[in-house]
């Protein structure tokens, strides 16, 4: 099957692989750690190098919510500093600094014209800055002042992003509890004049846990449907990037031991794709006995109400909760100002995370292995550094700029 062409979604959707070519990278590449035809994967680890604290009184440092972006050579690092208040209401103000923590420009809610709420996500380019909101987009100088080119978003869909050279590409909405696909479109006009074209699928497959609760003894009571997500939800990753009009994915429920990496234009076309054998690490009989556990205490309330009994209950979650035999093979992805993908593998050694680096468009050369701090989320990365946040519970939250150096053998 085809990745998708324009107003026809395929399932499964995924690009044309042949099935001798999946068969020999697994076999090839059985320990997770090589490229197809290459040299095993050289490691890098990291050194502490910058430290950016919260501007203020740095008591609780940046936000939960918070977000940055490096320039396209670096520098400077554009953070959407957030911090949710409910679910209703966020605190949040944009903030750009040079990598050694120089002030560049600050700017709140009142900086922005008219009340667009607070931003989705921010991009660096070379002299400013993009601050996405939910129904419009707009560059801002790294001098500040009133915005540059504005783009309004169109709505109705759980993600948008402006092409470049018109046109928009757009994830479609989706109904809580629903499962199986999510439809990427391509959409003409922000007024919606012309029906959207499916360029592509997301397979959504096990992302959502749905448990119905009702009276077993007296259906017409009614029941309660309870949403949460997966604990081993093994849905496509992806992201989206407006200057290329594509949008990345990741799939993981594939051959054993091998992600899916490949990126689709808005006009349906595949730029690139590559399979990359990845670490598996299992799914212990002890972890999937703490999920169940933590589930049937989550609407335990609920299905006494119903009168519900233990064992009734606990044949609902099981049944509900997806519980394969391996742990996903990625937890997190991000698209870097470097021009490559990071995979956040699920494997820990010697208590760093191992994340995998591979070039966007490189389908054959070995990625780069990262080990790096579990108490680091990483969210950009260019040069011979990443950058992202602080973890560590007892400490306020701050940047951090590590310095990839290679591992000694």
């Amino acid at each position: 099957m085809g990745a998708g062409t324009a107003g026809s979604p395929q399932w499964p959707p995924s690009p044309t692989v042949p099935s001798t070519l999946v068969l020999l990278v697994v076999a090839a590449c059985a320990d997770g750690l090589r490229g197809t035809g290459a040299v095993a994967a050289q490691t890098w680890t990291t050194q502490p190098d910058y430290r950016i604290d919260a501007p203020g009184d740095g008591a609780s440092g940046f936000g939960r919510g918070s977000y940055l972006r490096v320039g396209p050579d670096g520098t400077p690092i554009v953070v959407l500093d957030s911090e949710p208040v409910d679910y209703t209401a966020t605190v949040w103000r944009i903030l750009v600094f040079s990598p050694d923590g120089g002030p560049v420009l600050h700017m709140g809610p009142d900086d922005f014209p008219g009340d667009p709420g607070a931003p989705w996500d921010v991009r660096a380019g070379e002299s400013g800055f993009r601050v996405k909101h939910r129904d419009r987009a707009a560059w801002y100088s790294y001098r500040g002042g009133s915005p540059g080119e504005t783009v309004v978003l169109p709505r109705g869909f759980a993600h948008t992003i402006s092409v470049v050279g018109g046109g928009f590409l757009a994830l479609a909405d989706v109904p809580i509890g629903h499962s199986g696909g999510q439809a990427v479109l391509s959409v003409a006009d922000a007024d919606g004049a012309r029906t959207p074209d499916t360029v592509a699928v997301l397979d959504t497959r096990n992302s959502i846990l749905s448990i119905t609760l009702g009276d077993p003894r007296d259906p017409r009571q009614g029941s309660t449907t309870r949403y949460s997500g997966q604990d081993f939800a093994d849905n496509d990753r992806w992201w989206m990037d407006a200057e290329t009009g594509s949008i990345g994915i990741v799939r993981m429920n594939g051959p054993p031991g091998v992600a899916e990496v490949f990126e689709i234009l808005a006009t349906g076309d595949t730029a690139w794709h590559r399979l990359l054998p990845l670490p598996t690490v299992p799914l212990s009989t002890e972890r999937a006995e703490r999920a169940v556990a933590d589930k049937v205490d989550g609407v335990r309330a609920d299905a006494e109400r119903y009168g519900l009994t233990a064992a009734q209950l606990r044949s609902l979650v099981e049944e509900a909760l997806h519980v394969p035999s391996h742990l996903p093979l990625v937890s997190a992805v991000v698209a870097t100002a470097s021009r490559e993908v990071w995979l956040k593998t699920r494997k820990v050694e010697d208590g760093l995370a191992v994340w995998y680096a591979i070039g966007r468009g490189d389908d054959e050369h070995a990625p780069r292995r990262v080990l790096v701090p579990t108490s680091f989320r990483l969210n950009d990365a260019f040069g011979d550094h990443v950058w992202g946040f602080s973890r560590d519970t007892s400490e306020p939250v701050r940047i951090l700029g590590l310095r990839l150096v290679p591992r000694s053998p």
